[in-house]
């Protein structure tokens, strides 16, 4: 999943001539990666009901997963200046979290 992030990232930035074809790609292609990130999260919570996760992982997933939610409920306010290093940040702290989890088992 990280791969198709990083590509989609990629394929946006290079695509696009101007801010505003820059911007207009990442709204129309947020919602993927938004999706991406609630896969993310409801595996990160499936694994960390054992009760084996620490809880300062456990809180750093929830901040990113909150940070994303923000992005993600309206991304008429994202910009080219902010998706990308935004959903990049909030996709690696959730697969950190993730693997935590299973490493915790």
């Amino acid at each position: 999943m990280r791969t198709l992030l990083f590509a989609a990232a990629a394929a946006l930035v290079l695509s696009a001539c101007t801010t505003t074809n820059i911007d207009s790609a990442i709204q129309k292609n947020l919602p993927r990666t938004c999706s991406l990130i609630n896969q993310a999260h409801a595996a990160f919570i499936t694994v960390s009901i054992s009760g084996s996760v620490s809880a300062k992982t456990v809180a750093k997933e929830a901040a990113a997963y909150e940070a994303a939610q923000k992005v993600c409920v309206d991304p008429s306010s994202v910009t080219a200046s902010t998706a990308l290093v935004k959903a990049a940040e909030v996709y690696a702290t959730i697969t950190i979290a993730l693997r935590d989890a299973k490493n915790a088992k």
